[in-house]
């Protein structure tokens, strides 16, 4: 299956090579393997997707779409980790009761990151296969802010 930007006619396809696919895939993959270090530090997962990102700024268009959109899914999931790494060391620094509240957000934030876990395998390994991925709100904002013919 190969990627093509807007409606596909035989004169606007562009085709994508084999190689392109497994780059494009890492992009997502780049979340991954911060998490492993970067753990407790929420930040490391969006820094080690956005220089993956700017390290293929030179590359396809359909490799620095999809580093974007990597890039991009991650930033979502920054402030609700944040918040949770907050209100956790406030309530360990202050001795401070352990709420509903904090437990219900808690498992919120353990939920989305799981689920952003997956998606983003799921993600990976489709786009390894040549099939393009769109999330729903990210692709949109990917879009805008990644243009086909802009070099930068």
């Amino acid at each position: 299956m190969e990627y093509t930007e807007g409606t596909v006619t035989k004169e606007k396809q562009v085709s994508i090579h084999p190689y392109e696919y497994e780059q494009a895939s890492n992009g997502y993959l780049m979340a991954i393997v911060a998490v492993i270090v970067g753990v407790p530090l929420p930040i490391v997962n969006v820094l080690a997707s956005l220089i993956y990102y700017l390290s293929n700024l030179k590359s396809s268009y359909f490799i620095k779409w999809h580093s974007l959109q990597a890039v991009l899914a991650q930033l979502i999931i920054v402030p609700f980790n944040s918040i949770a790494w907050g209100w956790t060391f406030a309530i360990m620094w202050q001795d401070s009761k352990v709420s509903v509240f904090f437990v219900i957000y808690i498992f919120f934030v353990l939920i989305l990151n799981i689920a952003e876990f997956i998606a983003v395998i799921a993600t990976s390994s489709k786009v390894r296969n040549g099939e393009n991925v769109r999330w729903a709100v990210v692709a949109n904002i990917t879009d805008a802010l990644c243009k086909p013919n802009n070099k930068n």
